[in-house]
């Protein structure tokens, strides 16, 4: 029983560590959105979403290699409709 509590209290620190760990980076992401924006030349964003600091499964590589693989589709697409807008106001004189 003893041994047990004792794994329990190690596991609670080791939450806890891991806990401050994760703060202390958040405050670092956070002194730098504001130190940088207020002093450098562009304006440094806040982290958007939160931090994973787990490993990713298998399954979870390859889910974001998809979403990666959607987002460059649709960026050359885009690309692509924007040379193709030009082009027609070039040969045409208007859109």
């Amino acid at each position: 029983m003893v041994r047990a509590y004792a794994q329990a209290y190690l596991l609670r620190r080791k939450i806890e560590n891991e806990s401050m760990w994760l703060n202390g980076i958040y405050t670092v992401h956070a002194l730098r959105s504001v130190i940088g924006s207020a002093f450098g030349k562009k304006e440094v964003k806040y982290v958007e979403r939160p931090l994973d600091i787990y490993e990713k499964t298998e399954a979870e590589k390859q889910q974001e290699v998809r979403r990666e693989r959607q987002r460059l589709i649709e960026y050359l697409t885009g690309l692509k409709n924007s040379a193709d807008a030009k082009q027609g106001v070039e040969k045409h004189g208007k859109p």
